[in-house]
């Protein structure tokens, strides 16, 4: 059976940008802290599947934990060598790297791959034979197109679709490591298995793990990143979440639990009585029908205000005042009319005693 094989270069890139004069965006840690976080990283990428390449100045002891994983060898690249690849009549040259590869892989015992990278604007070109002129390469060749076009996922996907079997990349992608660290690996995954390819890949609920590893390091994730968002399933707006409570397959690919993420409901301006109802049962809150009405006006009148959706503190709090009796509502009015008599009458009687108590004014 065809298998394909994800390689990531995060190692990589972090042991580059660490060096003196790097250009890459550098780790908040020192190269001391650095090798128990690789070592962290190297644990949970091998337990997904992934295969993960290490530079070669990091300690042994982490090349001894992983026997099997790639390593770049020292002074085997040859960067910024510009071929024209087959049929790039308006695309002009590529940039094409060779790093030698000491694979071990008990798979199938390849020794090295050739490195292709660049190709950042040859989506166009995949349907003029582009990749069929690579083919005969495929068994040797890695495949890490750039991103400056924001098409290196789908060139990685397409590359692995046509018969190509490694991809070179990094958990994130260009959103972290800027657009020559290669696709986005997990939205790689995702796009595969989506496709209903068998990838290899396991236990991708896990990446909020690498997330967290990331964060760590001073890479923050966006919210809404794709796979990785902590965010990218929840939903505000009405028609969105009566549909995904009938049927999430509408609006999802995947399904959360399968990248370790949980479908939420947040309530805003934008918000219908489907989405209040959810929201208060989600939160065990029982909220009759008749006061769905009041409640959407108050969480809307309340999201505007603030410009941004209400946090589930907020939410309860507004269900607690809508669903308060009338009685009980009407009580706490007069209790607090009263109240404010009270203070007003006996500010009004100190004003009074004070002026009784003025000395009489004398006359004559």
């Amino acid at each position: 059976m065809h298998t394909f094989q994800l390689l990531d270069t995060t190692l990589s890139l972090f042991s580059t940008a660490m060096r003196p004069g790097s250009y890459r965006r550098r780790p908040k840690f020192s190269r001391e802290e650095f090798t128990p976080w690789a070592v962290k990283w190297l644990a949970l990428l091998q337990d997904m599947g992934f295969f993960v390449e290490i530079p070669p100045d990091l300690p042994e002891s982490i090349h001894a934990a992983a026997p099997n994983a790639p390593t770049v060898r020292q002074g085997t690249f040859y960067a910024n060598q510009y071929e024209p690849l087959p049929d790039a009549e308006a695309g002009g040259e590529y940039i094409t790297d060779t790093p030698g590869m000491d694979a071990g892989l008990p798979s199938d015992g390849q020794a090295s791959w050739l490195r292709l990278r660049g190709c950042d604007h040859g989506l166009p070109y995949t349907e003029c034979g582009f990749f069929d002129r690579l083919m005969p390469l495929r068994d040797v060749l890695e495949f890490c197109p750039g991103d400056q076009a924001g098409c290196a996922t789908a060139l990685a996907v397409l590359w692995l679709m046509r018969g190509g079997r490694r991809v070179a990349g990094s958990i994130g992608g260009s959103a972290l490591h800027g657009p020559s660290s290669g696709p986005a690996l997990e939205e790689v995954a995702l796009c595969l298995e989506n496709h209903e390819v068998q990838t290899g890949l396991r236990n991708l609920h896990r990446l909020p793990e690498a997330a967290a590893l990331l964060h760590k390091a001073g890479f923050t994730v966006s919210s809404h990143k794709p796979v990785l968002g902590k965010q990218i399933f929840a939903v505000e707006s009405g028609i969105h979440v009566d549909g995904i409570a009938k049927n999430p397959a509408l609006y999802e690919a995947y399904a959360p639990e399968s990248v370790g993420l949980e479908r939420s409901i947040v309530v805003g301006k934008h918000s219908g009585r489907a989405a209040l109802r959810l929201k208060a049962a989600q939160l065990g809150i029982d909220l009759p029908e008749a006061r769905e009405g009041r409640l959407l006006a108050v969480v809307q009148k309340m999201a505007v205000r603030q410009q941004h959706s209400l946090s589930d503190r907020q939410f309860a709090t507004l269900c607690e005042s809508v669903n308060l009796p009338s009685g009980r509502k009407q009580r706490a009015v007069t209790t607090s009319t009263k109240s404010a008599a009270t203070a007003k009458g006996a500010t009004a009687a100190k004003g009074a005693k004070g002026a009784t108590a003025q000395p009489e004014k004398r006359h004559g």
